[in-house]
């Protein structure tokens, strides 16, 4: 078995590997190499490309990201090999916290790489609420927003990950109370990421961002948003694990209105 770096020879190689319910693996891994904060690998077996994975770099804290495993070469221990060496690249950037969001299937490999569980984000599917009526303090980005959105994520995240959030600034909206930036929703970050400082600006953000979707995925630490879906007659669907390896980073889940998706959580 070899663990080398993906590049872009590799990137139609990635159907014979793709799980049928993820999004393309070749635009994702196509976007992780066009930036300098996101690292591809491949798993080899005798010259076969048969499992996949990435490290991404934000400052002091890393994430295990887009671990595919070829389903004819599962139970080979792959999975456990390439979380672990991930781990050990991350670890040798000066990572103080190691993180992963975890699928049913992948989390008891997690576990025995030495990953921790912490938290769960509850799904909800098919959700058609594309009539709710938007707030007018909800609005279109602006560059004026920029440093306090990158202030406002970094406080609930416990990361800086502006180098992350810039490519997704110019479609994303946010919500205003006194002048002041409470909340932001990016709409092409992933699954359509949204942070928020209050319940209000929480609220009529997710009802913005269900013009755009009909799924959502958040912490069940929030209990907000969670009796938001209820009030509407959805329950979640699946959970996944959100886990760390080490030391444990100060984050404010209460305040995830929506996840980035399976990759950086």
């Amino acid at each position: 078995m070899q663990i080398v770096p993906l590049n872009s020879s590799d990137l139609e190689l990635l159907p014979q590997i793709q799980p049928h319910d993820w999004p393309d693996l070749r635009n994702t891994i196509g976007f992780y190499l066009q930036v300098d904060y996101c690292f591809p690998f491949t798993v080899l077996i005798d010259s076969v490309l048969v499992g996949t994975g990435t490290a991404i770099l934000h400052e002091n804290t890393g994430w295990l990201a887009t671990i595919v495993t070829h389903s004819e070469y599962r139970n080979q221990g792959i999975g456990k090999a390439i979380t672990e060496y991930l781990t050990v690249f991350l670890q040798n950037k000066n990572c103080h916290y190691i993180y992963l969001i975890a699928t049913a299937l992948g989390e008891p490999v997690y576990a025995k790489a030495g990953f921790v569980s912490e938290s769960r984000y509850d799904y909800y599917g098919n959700v058609d609420l594309k009539t709710l009526a938007i707030s007018a303090q909800v609005h279109s980005y602006t560059n004026d927003y920029k440093l306090d959105i990158f202030e406002l994520d970094a406080s609930i995240s416990g990361e800086d990950r502006s180098q992350h959030l810039e490519s997704f600034l110019k479609d994303s909206f946010v919500f205003l109370q006194n002048e002041k930036v409470t909340g932001v929703y990016f709409s092409t970050f992933g699954d359509g990421l949204i942070v928020a400082s209050t319940a209000q600006a929480g609220i009529e953000l997710m009802k913005r961002r269900f013009q755009d979707f009909d799924k959502a995925s958040f912490p069940q630490e929030n209990i907000v948003a969670k009796e938001f879906m209820v009030s509407h007659g959805y329950v979640p669907v699946m959970t996944h694990a959100r886990m760390h390896f080490g030391e444990q980073m100060l984050w404010k889940p209460a305040m995830l209105y929506n996840r980035v998706g399976g990759n950086i959580g």
